[in-house]
């Protein structure tokens, strides 16, 4: 009786091992020129990242087993944050991966789909920084007289890797790893925080429990009760923009009123912001076309440090006067009048200070302007 209860317990203990394994991760690792580094495994779902598994490399390789929930995890190579790895773990999963420590983005990963569709996208991405850097360099160092087509050859780069970004999101099969892609949008979240939005939602509705998709819902539900805030009051078309009275680098005292007689376009962006820097060409573009038959720019920037603010007026060639800010961030006193909730965000005034057109960039706020003068001349 004593020798089957023996039996029986040692069975159960196997059991139960068993299926801890069965249930866990396991990581192969194989890492040249890393011998001697931690390797830690971190859950990047919250704003902190929580260590749940670490290893050492040895004589190349390192194993990590565990237990986690599924997710995206962040695989990083010692003390380095840019030698991390992105991966999508499962419970059963058996992930190898292979790579050099000084060329870490042409890792290999097998046994997960979803980790593999991050590696791919990681590499399809590169290309495309790669490229909107060189156009972006190209703008700033390039004469004015071929600025222009410049300008349009980022633009179609841009919208390149926007379309790309979206049709990678929209057929990835796990909805986890189209989350995680959102990230990819960076500098260009605020003007696709509308898709943003709807694929989210689409995302929690079949995928509820998950964690990371949680979390962006959450925050993508504030954006959304912001925009309807900001639709329902803020500053209506058709209606006086009230005066902003800021100080200029100088220290010289400007008001939005002295413009009157001027179309005007105020402009609330900061050196901070991606996207603001990214339109700033375009401004430049319509500013000189149209300064010289009465179009003038009133530039709130909210910015907090005066040597950021300055630095970016220069480096994008802001050349107009009307530069003012009280460099108190999101807690400037126009953003607060205006209610701006995000940035880049315009309001095209005509000659008596009313608002005639909001949030017009680029393209559209190019043909505004051509019809408005185009109207004057014809009267």
């Amino acid at each position: 009786m004593k020798s089957r209860f023996i039996l029986l317990f040692t069975f159960s203990i196997f059991l139960f091992s068993s299926c801890n394994y069965f249930n866990g991760y396991k990581i192969d690792g194989n890492i040249t020129n890393a011998n001697g580094i931690k390797v830690y495994l971190e859950d990047i779902t919250d704003i902190n990242a929580v260590t749940i598994d670490t290893a050492t490399i040895t004589n190349n390789t390192f194993e990590l087993n565990n237990y986690s929930t599924n997710g995206i995890y962040r695989l990083r190579l010692g003390e380095d944050m840019s030698k991390s790895i992105f991966l999508y773990l499962e419970k059963k999963d058996n992930i190898k991966i292979s790579a050099d420590l000084n060329d870490l983005e042409n890792y290999k990963v097998e046994g997960s789909k979803g980790s593999a569709s991050i590696r791919q996208l990681n590499k399809d991405v590169k290309k495309y920084f790669s490229a909107l850097d060189t156009a972006a360099f190209k703008i700033q160092n390039a004469p004015t007289t071929m600025k222009d087509s410049l300008i349009r050859d980022f633009n179609k780069t841009k919208d390149s890797y926007i379309q790309f970004l979206k049709s990678f999101i929209e057929k990835e099969p796990n909805n986890e790893v189209a989350c995680f892609a959102l990230n990819y949008l960076g500098d260009f979240k605020a003007e696709e925080i509308t898709y943003i939005i709807d694929i989210v939602r689409k995302l929690h509705a079949t995928s509820p429990d998950s964690k990371l998709i949680g979390l962006w819902y959450a925050e993508t539900q504030k954006y959304q009760q912001q925009i309807e805030a900001q639709n329902k009051g803020g500053i209506a078309l058709n209606t006086q923009a009230p005066n902003i009275i800021l100080e200029n680098p100088n220290g010289d005292t400007i008001q939005l009123n002295d413009l009157k007689g001027n179309i005007v376009l105020l402009d609330f962006w900061a050196s901070w912001c991606g996207p603001c820097r990214q339109e700033n060409p375009n401004v430049v573009k319509v500013y000189n076309q149209y300064h010289a038959k009465g179009f003038e720019i009133f530039s709130v920037s909210l910015d907090q440090r005066k040597d950021k603010w300055v630095e970016a007026i220069k480096k994008d060639g802001l050349i107009w006067k009307n530069h003012g800010s009280d460099l108190q961030g999101w807690s400037s006193a126009p953003a607060q009048t205006y209610q701006v909730q995000a940035i880049p965000a315009t309001f095209l005034l005509d000659k008596k200070g009313n608002v005639i057109a909001k949030d017009l960039r680029g393209d559209e706020l190019e043909a505004k302007l051509k019809q408005i003068f185009t109207e004057e001349t014809s009267k």
